[in-house]
């Protein structure tokens, strides 16, 4: 299946929200392929990602692994990153890239849930945050990041992804709908990309449920630590059970399970510069991934 030399057989760049968690989790169940971890970024040296390692060896973690099995990444920032691609093809130009797309219209609040409920994002008003974006106004220093990329930018697939096709032979597009339509089918294909046996059974992998965040400055506290908070935390619960079971339960109380229509959440003025940028996308994207977006358009009930 592999040289001597172990090697990054593969990698599933993002994007974010569209569904690599589930993927993640369905191939993590085979004995004949690891994965470096979910999200660990060790490359893409131009994210500004407060939490990363930069000690951190590359080529001894994946010599670490077993030579019968395919090493893969899972880092849904990668497709974002302008130096990623270069960095992985650097590693191994003849990787396997998979590259997850989600219509903007569901992937912009999906995002900005997350960033939410992650600490990287302190506006609670999915417009106010896009109206702050579009008005270039500084971003706060959240968790994962210096500085969030801005809703918009993370939806700018074509120039993303030719950072991936004029580099790589082999890239696989896996649409989001797809996935949700039928989980296994879609899995198979992959398995079929990357050239292992194609399994019969495959459990779908239930995805988060969306949640309303009703305190995102008590999260984002939780999230980020602060020192001299986690120093008073310490001393006045020495115990660490007690200290996590606190933790837990007020990130609990910051949140609510949600059934709102994520479609909804985008105001008719910034559903229009969404449009806008999902129009001047088509014709590239269909060069690109061989798949006709134009049902991206439509409007969600």
């Amino acid at each position: 299946m592999k040289t001597i030399d172990n090697i990054l057989n593969f990698s599933i760049v993002g994007a974010p929200k569209c569904g690599t968690t589930s993927l993640f989790a369905s191939l993590s169940e085979r004995s004949d392929i690891s994965f470096l971890g979910k999200d660990s970024h060790l490359l893409g040296q131009d994210l500004e990602l407060l939490q990363r390692d930069s000690a951190v060896n590359y080529k001894g973690i994946i010599d670490q692994f077993r030579n019968n099995q395919l090493i893969g990444d899972a880092s849904v920032w990668y497709l974002y990153s302008k130096t990623a691609a270069q960095e992985i093809h650097e590693l191994n130009p003849d990787c396997k890239i998979i590259i997850f797309l989600r219509n903007p219209m569901e992937l912009i609040p999906s995002l900005h849930n997350q960033h939410l409920k992650g600490g990287d994002e302190s506006e609670i008003d999915l417009n106010k945050a896009l109206n702050a974006d579009h008005r270039n106004e500084r971003i706060p220093r959240g968790v994962q990041f210096k500085y969030r990329p801005k809703y918009i930018d993370t939806v700018d697939f074509e120039q993303q992804i030719r950072r991936y096709t004029e580099l790589f032979k082999q890239v696989l597009f896996v649409f989001h709908e797809d996935l949700k339509a039928d989980f296994k089918d879609t899995v198979q294909r992959i398995e079929a990309f990357l050239g292992v046996d194609q399994r019969e059974s495959i459990n779908a992998i239930q995805s988060n449920k969306r949640q309303h965040i009703k305190h995102p400055d008590l999260l984002k506290t939780i999230k980020k630590k602060p020192i001299l908070l986690k120093g008073v935390f310490r001393t006045l619960v020495p115990n660490k059970n007690w200290r996590h079971k606190i933790m837990t339960r007020a990130e609990t109380a910051a949140l609510t399970d949600s059934n709102i229509n994520e479609n909804q959440l985008i105001s008719e003025e910034n559903m229009e510069v969404v449009t806008a940028l999902i129009q001047k996308q088509l014709p590239h994207l269909k060069e690109l991934t061989g798949r006709d977006c134009s049902n991206w358009l439509k409007v969600m009930e």
